[in-house]
């Protein structure tokens, strides 16, 4: 029998983005199998509380994705940098104990693919409220010079957003500060089609917060990113990102 690597997900039950950015991902690895698993979320956030996470919900996600022997687990939301990487760090914990492998999350990823491409100032693009995207840049460390918000209540209606929307937004950010890098900063937008062309175009680096949760568990795994390097320039980087490992 050949042995195959595999990286489990958690995505909002509301979500329909996540598993479209694998399908766009992950035929790149043909020795790589994708498992997911959901978490209830939806409307204006029903299902998780409003300052933090409820952990049962995830540690049975990363439980049942145990079952399939993935290398690594990653919730692959947004949620952790509003709320401090504190936060995101003790939810991976639960998740790397309940999968027993280690576990990961889009913020921590993010934090290493900002510091990897020299990004400190950024433009975040949100489907909700310009404050929320204050509260992500603050917890990722970073300085915000400008915000698009598309003042969403409904998870759900972030994915319905256009991707040629998504890159009028993006230029509108660079129009308005310079930026050093752009977020796209839910993994319900469908930013994934809209990192080569605007990095193309704007000549900065940008990230989509999806695509960043996948690299996350291609980095955790050892694999190499770049074949997907067409994509974006997030799959050039090659460094570590922070992984919570699973305690015996």
């Amino acid at each position: 029998m050949t042995t195959r690597q595999a990286i489990g997900t958690i995505t909002p039950s509301s979500n329909r983005v996540v598993e479209r950015t694998l399908a766009g991902i992950m035929p790149l690895f043909p020795g790589i199998d994708s498992c997911v698993a959901r978490i209830t979320y939806y409307g204006a956030g029903i299902g998780q509380p409003k300052d933090g996470y409820a952990e049962e919900p995830y540690r049975h996600a990363s439980w049942q994705l145990g079952h399939a022997e993935p290398g690594v687990v990653c919730w692959n939301g947004t949620r952790g940098a509003g709320l401090g990487l504190a936060a995101d760090r003790a939810l991976a914990a639960t998740m790397a104990a309940a999968a027993g492998c280690p576990a990961t999350t889009t913020s921590l990823a993010t934090v290493g693919l900002l510091d990897a491409l020299d990004v400190h100032r950024v433009g975040i693009i949100t489907p909700g409220a310009a404050a929320y995207a204050q509260e992500a840049a603050a917890g990722l460390g970073r300085e915000l010079v400008a915000v698009r918000s598309l003042d969403l209540t409904n998870n759900h209606d972030a994915s319905l957003v256009p991707a040629a929307r998504i890159m009028d937004l993006a230029r509108g950010l660079v129009a308005d500060a310079r930026p050093d890098g752009i977020l796209i900063w839910s993994t319900n937008l469908a930013g994934l089609a809209t990192m080569a062309p605007l990095e193309a175009e704007l000549g900065l680096p940008v990230i989509d917060s999806a695509a960043a949760g996948v690299w996350a568990c291609l980095a955790a795994i050892g694999a190499d990113p770049t074949p997907a390097a067409g994509l974006g320039r997030i799959f050039t980087v090659t460094g570590p990102c922070e992984i919570i490992p699973a305690r015996a």
